[in-house]
């Protein structure tokens, strides 16, 4: 898996589920997948209080 899948993941959980719990488990799952250095935006959105904020604003900032 790369960076780029699972920020796929994370954008389609937040767009199907569309809850706070769903983006967290889908964020940490994703996580432990990925190389250690690549970690931590995952680790950052799992963590979050609310992770539907942090994915808004990677949707804003991702190249198209």
């Amino acid at each position: 898996m790369t960076l780029t899948d699972a920020v796929l993941i994370v954008l389609l959980v937040d767009r199907i589920h569309g809850t706070d719990v769903a983006i967290r488990s889908a964020a940490k799952r994703c996580a432990k997948q990925l190389p250690r250095s690549q970690r931590d935006i995952l680790f950052k959105i799992g963590n979050s209080p609310a992770p539907w904020q942090l994915v808004g604003h990677l949707c804003q900032y991702l190249a198209e």
